[in-house]
Order: C-alpha cells, then structure tokens, then sequence
C-alpha cells in the first residue's frame, strides 16, 4: 500500500527521498509501538525502503579506463578517438572498451575527467566530444623539454539517456608518444552526479 502512494506521488526525487525517509520512520515506528513486529517483518520493510529509494534515486553509473601502454604519437591522427583498453570500472555498463565511447545510460549530470601526460619533445591536444561537438580540451605539451608534461580536465555535462562522450586528438599533435604506464596513466573517467 505505502510503496503505491509513494510510486504514484514520485515526480521530484528529493521529495521522493524526504517521503521515503519519513515513511520509514512512521513505519517502524507505528510496528514497534503495536507490539507486533517481528525481526522479520522489521527487515522486510527495511529492505523494502531501500528497494524504493534506489529506484527514486536512479542507479549508479561511473566508469574509471586507461592506457595499458604509451601511445605512439605516429599510430594517432587528428580527430582519432582514444580507445582506453584497461577497465577498472564500469558500474552501469555506459563505456565501450571496443569503441572508447561512453554512452549515459540514463539522462542527468555527469562529470568526466581525463589526464594525458607527453614525453621526450612530444604534445597532443586532447578533445572531450559530447555527441560529436568538443566540449572541453586540453593540451599535453612537453614539445621543447625532454621531461613530462601532464594534462587534466574536468567537465560536468548535462545528458540524455543515449548522449556519447569520447576523448580525442586534437588539432595538435607530435614528437615522439603519450605516456602510460608505471609513473603516469593516460585515463578517462566519469560518473553520473545526479
């Protein structure tokens, strides 16, 4: 009975939480104060509750990737999208270690970071793309120095259901490769915020 009410009255999930919160604690309250309820009935409304409040709040989506090697600056082109073969991972299943595309899974804000480090007189641009327009971008350039330079960003995004992020070359790019491997990683990651 509670969870029909509670379904039908869900259109703003905060409010939805706040219900269900107060709910709980009316119901726990009206069982213990009866003197009917038992270990039982008490962990079934629980899990019940918890049952209600994942499905108001969404489920979980993050993904964490990187590169298990360098990457040879004459095996990339302009435009190319990067495909991070090592995943750690993938809670909601939104990235493609085939394609490197990350599709949201269901609509709301995510947040995506990338880190790229070149080395030995080597640079790329790197393009976050949303649905094939370049969001954010960075630049990796350890072009005239034979240290390492590394590159970072963040960006928040506002997605449909569906929407595909990648990361790709830039305009600019040469020398010798991009690092990855055991004193930096070349990564790709993002979760859903709300």
């Amino acid at each position: 009975m509670y969870s029909l009410i509670i379904i039908n009255m869900m259109r703003n999930r905060y409010i939805g939480v706040i219900l269900l919160v107060a709910l709980g604690l009316t119901v726990s309250q009206q069982l213990y104060s009866r003197e009917i309820a038992d270990d039982d009935e008490v962990f079934r409304i629980q899990n019940q509750l918890r049952r209600e409040l994942i499905a108001i709040k969404g489920r979980q989506v993050a993904f964490f990737v990187y590169m298990s090697q360098n990457v040879l600056i004459n095996t990339i082109s302009k435009y190319k999208t990067f495909v991070y073969d090592r995943v750690e991972t993938n809670v909601g299943n939104g990235y493609n270690v085939q394609t490197g595309n990350f599709t949201a899974p269901e609509s709301g804000i995510y947040v995506f970071h990338t880190t790229t480090a070149a080395f030995d007189k080597s640079h790329s641009t790197i393009e976050i793309v949303a649905n094939g327009q370049v969001k954010d971008i960075t630049w990796a350039d350890a072009m005239d120095h034979d240290d390492r330079a590394v590159a970072s960003s963040m960006t928040v995004l506002s997605l449909t259901e569906g929407d595909v992020v990648y990361v790709r070359v830039g305009l600019l790019f040469g020398g010798n490769y991009l690092e990855s491997n055991q004193y930096t990683r070349m990564s790709f990651s993002g979760f859903k915020l709300a």
